[in-house]
């Protein structure tokens, strides 16, 4: 369905809390975060001035159908974490092993951690996936890791963080998929890409490799804006960068964009 004109569409991950702050920042604009699809239609047929859209693997920036420039900003990250028992000697996994443990048909199955490491103790392993309302991590790791394949059909799917965290802390063998680090029980494990053309070295998701693009089990949240709008959308996009919104993306399940980067933004903006 195509969205009304707005000065700011983009993805519903964004109504409730952060659709309020922007409205109460920014009372002359409008927004309908009715989707990143139809938003980007909107952004592209210059029926909005700024987008924020969801950027899926292999996906490429929106081009304005009148040609006009654009100016990007990576605001944030939907994120999957993979985190295991402390007591477990791996310290991170490559997206093959991954696709080997959680998919219905993989190249090597892995239903043991010495499958993944030979010197790893016969553990079975335990995959479950968390992925509450608001967040993206079934999607993002079925479209990632297992390349659109269905799960294994014994993996626990969308259990609730309170199970989760007693998986990580009672089964050593347990491996589950989360939307942020586990605040204390658990151990988080570095992911490496390995796929054609993509780096094989593993990165830990924390705020400057999830930022940089350099962790791969990730889909950003990018803010797009007309060059010739960048003035009057100006609160609005102020506020978007500020340390409210940043906390609200995070409440959300999102990583947003490191202070320092955002304040960086926000310069660039003013000398335009």
């Amino acid at each position: 369905m195509a969205l009304r004109a707005a000065d700011i569409v983009g993805s519903d991950l964004l109504t409730g809390a952060v659709a309020g702050g922007l409205e109460r920042a920014a009372r002359n604009l409008t927004h309908d975060f009715g989707g990143t699809l139809p938003g980007r239609q909107a952004f592209v047929e210059g029926r909005a001035s700024a987008a924020l859209l969801m950027l899926r693997d292999r996906e490429v920036a929106p081009v304005l159908a009148d040609k006009m420039g654009v100016v990007q900003f990576r605001l944030a990250s939907a994120v999957v974490v993979v985190a295991t028992h402390g007591t477990n000697r791996a310290e991170s996994i490559s997206l093959e092993n991954l696709a080997n443990i959680f998919a219905r048909d993989p190249r090597a199955l892995a239903r043991n951690w010495n499958d993944i490491d030979p010197a790893a103790r016969s553990e079975l392993i335990t995959p479950a996936v968390c992925s509450p309302a608001g967040s993206m991590v079934l999607e993002i790791f079925q479209g990632i890791a297992l390349e659109g394949q269905p799960f294994r059909l014994d993996v626990r799917l969308r259990i609730e963080p309170d199970i989760a965290a007693d998986l990580l802390a009672s089964r050593s063998g347990s491996v589950t998929l989360i939307p942020r680090p586990p605040s204390s029980r658990g151990k988080v494990l570095q992911v490496a890409d390995g796929r054609p053309g993509k780096s094989s070295t593993a990165y830990g998701p924390d705020e400057s490799n999830v930022h940089n693009g350099d962790y791969p089990l990730q889909v950003p949240l990018v803010l797009y804006v007309r060059q010739d709008r960048l003035a009057e959308l100006g609160a609005g996009l102020r506020w978007l960068c500020s340390d409210e919104a940043a906390a609200l993306l995070e409440k959300q399940g999102l990583f947003p964009a490191p202070k320092a980067v955002r304040m960086r933004y926000l310069q660039r903006l003013d000398t335009r």
